[in-house]
């Protein structure tokens, strides 16, 4: 009787480390190890595992997008027209982002070519490279992320191919400014996403997300100043503001 006991806990403990195996080798990773975001639909198990211990609810949401839903008629304008590869929406974007920098890299470099002067003040620390921080950028198309406005969870709706949410994000790769001494720091940009459960922003269940925007610069020298490494017009956010 000791030895059934015994062999039926051993089998239980067995089941609860076998699942929980499955639980890490499953999750929701995407790959990219971002702050606020989990997972990556085009590159992630369709049924990994979320945040909040769950598998991605891919039935329910092919599901909703069959019965009447408020994402229904915008799916059905859009059905009429062919579908565009995922793959080259992800090219566009990634072409897209690198023209910009590009663009913004040659704004920055006229600008501190026309700032120089011999009246110049050395704290304004024009005629700086606009890139001091190391960083690299992708796409992904997140499953998971962080609502700004609600600081919980939420489920971004992804549905290969017909409806794919895809964001460009630029993360630091470096601690420390070059040439400059000073820190890096991460930035951060709301995005909007259809989520489950739905968000507050629009009829339609849309949420804020956060999602990484690149790296400014913080000389040590001056507490106040930031070096944008942008390159673009967006805000740049440390962290999630308190709510």
């Amino acid at each position: 009787m000791t030895r059934v006991r015994v062999s039926q806990k051993s089998l239980v403990l067995c089941t609860l480390i076998n699942e929980a195996i499955s639980k890490l080798t499953n999750s929701c990773k995407g790959g990219s190890e971002l702050k606020y975001l989990w997972g990556d639909a085009l590159s992630d198990d369709p049924s990994c595992v979320g945040p909040t211990n769950h598998p991605y609810p891919t039935e329910a949401i092919a599901k909703s997008f069959k019965s009447n839903n408020p994402w229904q008629g915008s799916f059905r304008t859009g059905r009429s027209q062919r579908t565009i590869d995922p793959y080259r929406t992800r090219s566009a974007l990634l072409a897209a982002y690198e023209q910009n920098r590009n663009d913004g890299d040659s704004l920055l470099s006229t600008s501190s070519r026309q700032a120089r002067s011999p009246n110049l003040s050395t704290s304004t620390c024009s005629g700086t490279p606009g890139r001091l921080c190391k960083t690299r950028y992708n796409t992904t198309a997140p499953m998971y992320g962080v609502s700004l406005t609600s600081g919980q969870p939420v489920t971004i709706v992804q549905k290969f191919p017909d409806l794919l949410q895809q964001v460009v994000f630029e993360v630091c790769e470096s601690s420390e400014c070059d040439l400059v001494r000073g820190e890096c720091t991460q930035t951060y940009v709301p995005y909007l996403f259809l989520v489950i459960p739905l968000g507050p922003v629009t009829l339609t269940g849309q949420d804020y997300v956060l999602v990484e925007s690149g790296c400014v610069c913080r000389p040590k020298s001056s507490s106040n100043l930031l070096m944008n490494n942008n390159n673009n017009n967006q805000i740049p956010i440390s962290s999630i503001p308190k709510l």
